[in-house]
């Protein structure tokens, strides 16, 4: 196993169980978490995985907490941990700060120890907290990107780990007796209220105000602060809802975001802005693996309901608008009564919307004005409104982490895109179907007459 590093003057092994102060919660944490990862492989890859480490057979892991360096300038700068991994070709390190429950990372800390890292030529610091992000690439904190040429920087938030752990067990990735305990201890340690891991619960504090804003008719502004506050919860709240959703179906949901704006926080919160100005709307976008589409949730401000929607091809080889319907009805479950079908139709002809027991009774209650055309294209929808819930900041995330993955059950895992048939051999084509001929038909050997040129 690798050796403690030469620019240490301290540093324990991360221990399963920490002998720290009760007031060093965030390096206890730490420490646990740390001490997991090097046990189970699974985990280390997707984990590290995350931060571009691939983590193979031969791969060494060893972390250290208690860290303490050799440079006597750096006495008073000791962070939560160090993870070491050894490829055998080569040794990737970084530096780990922890916060634990309501604390958050501070700009100069992280800056601090970015410094450190290029001075003792570490390639990393990772910050881990209750803080989200996109990806790990994206930082809670603002720090000069020169500082970064040589060293990167690094975030996963806590429910992110937790999250991570739901998917290994859902996957079984995780084999051996011991591996398979120790994550199952880690899971149930994070979830534990008194860890201090904390998930998304309520929108920001002017989210009451500009609900009833919207519904009073007042036009909301781009360089509000209110505004800026209630969408920045809302983005929070999409990364939440990610893992959520990841958690429930057991595998990684990603939220799609505009290649352009993927890098660029700044940038996505304007036009998340400019949309909730334009709409009274705040919506995301979801993708589940092998789900036959992304699924759409957006938050209506002015209506107080919460969206969820997925749109399918309308099947090409059916000609009737009941033919294409009942295609899809029959993919959703007899419990999906209370969902919503909006046709969109060919040229500029307005979609139709109905609801789903409405359609069983009549199908053609769905067709357009002109009965001439059929629908290219069908979305399912839940609508749902939450009333005076919807202006609860605490209340209106709770609502919406119910409706997801309800949508989910409902309509994502029974939905499938509709795929045309492979074409039949040209030869065949002009001959009659075999169910269709009598005895006169075939020739004197009993067999089918091919055609002549």
């Amino acid at each position: 196993m690798t050796s403690r590093p030469d620019y240490l003057i301290n540093g324990v092994e991360s221990r399963l169980f920490p002998v720290l102060a009760e007031t060093s919660k965030e390096r206890r944490v730490a420490s646990i978490f740390l001490a997991v990862m090097t046990q189970i492989p699974a985990m280390a890859e997707e984990v590290l995985g995350s931060v571009g480490v691939r983590v193979g057979k031969r791969t060494k892991i060893q972390t250290f907490t208690e860290v303490v360096f050799k440079d006597k300038t750096l006495s008073n700068s000791r962070p939560d941990g160090l993870i070491v991994v050894d490829t055998g070709r080569a040794i990737w390190t970084a530096i780990v700060e922890a916060k634990i429950g309501k604390g958050e990372l501070e700009n100069d800390q992280v800056q601090r120890y970015i410094e450190i890292a290029r001075s003792q030529g570490i390639d990393a610091v990772i910050t881990i907290s209750n803080q989200f992000v996109t990806k790990a690439e994206h930082s809670p904190v603002n720090v000069p990107k020169t500082l970064l040429r040589k060293v990167s920087l690094f975030h996963w938030s806590w429910t992110w780990l937790a999250t991570i752990c739901d998917v290994l067990t859902y996957k079984e990735k995780v084999v051996t007796p011991e591996q398979s305990y120790l994550l199952k201890q880690l899971n149930e340690f994070l979830a534990h209220p008194a860890t201090g891991v904390e998930r998304f619960t309520q929108m920001a504090a002017p989210w009451k105000d500009v609900v009833q804003a919207v519904s009073n008719d007042v036009q909301l502004k781009k360089t509000s602060p209110e505004v800026e506050e209630v969408t920045a919860s809302w983005i929070s709240e999409e990364k939440d809802l990610c893992l959520h959703l990841s958690s429930h179906v057991g595998r990684q949901v990603q939220a799609v975001i505009e290649r352009k704006l993927q890098d660029d926080a700044n940038a996505r919160l304007k036009r998340h802005i400019e949309s909730l100005i334009a709409t009274n709307q705040l919506c995301c976008t979801l993708r589940v693996p092998d789900c036959a589409s992304d699924i759409e949730i957006c938050a209506d401000l002015a209506r107080k309901t919460i969206t969820c929607s997925m749109s399918v091809k309308a099947p090409g080889d059916r000609k009737s608008t009941k033919a294409r319907l009942n295609w899809l009805l029959k993919m959703l479950g007899d419990e999906a009564e209370q969902l919503h079908v909006k046709a969109h139709w060919p040229g500029r002809g307005a979609p139709t919307m109905k609801q789903v027991k409405l359609l069983r009774e009549d199908p053609t209650k769905i067709q357009a004005d002109n009965p001439d055309i059929v629908p290219h294209t069908f979305e399912v929808l839940i609508v749902e409104s939450t009333g005076k819930r919807f202006s609860g900041r605490k209340t209106f995330i709770e609502d919406l982490e119910r409706i997801v993955p309800t949508y989910y059950d409902l309509v994502g895992v029974k939905l499938k895109a509709w795929q045309a048939p492979p074409p039949k051999p040209v030869k065949s084509r002009n001959l009659p179907d075999p169910g269709d001929l009598t005895l006169q038909d075939l020739d004197e050997n009993g067999e089918i007459p091919t055609e002549t040129p």
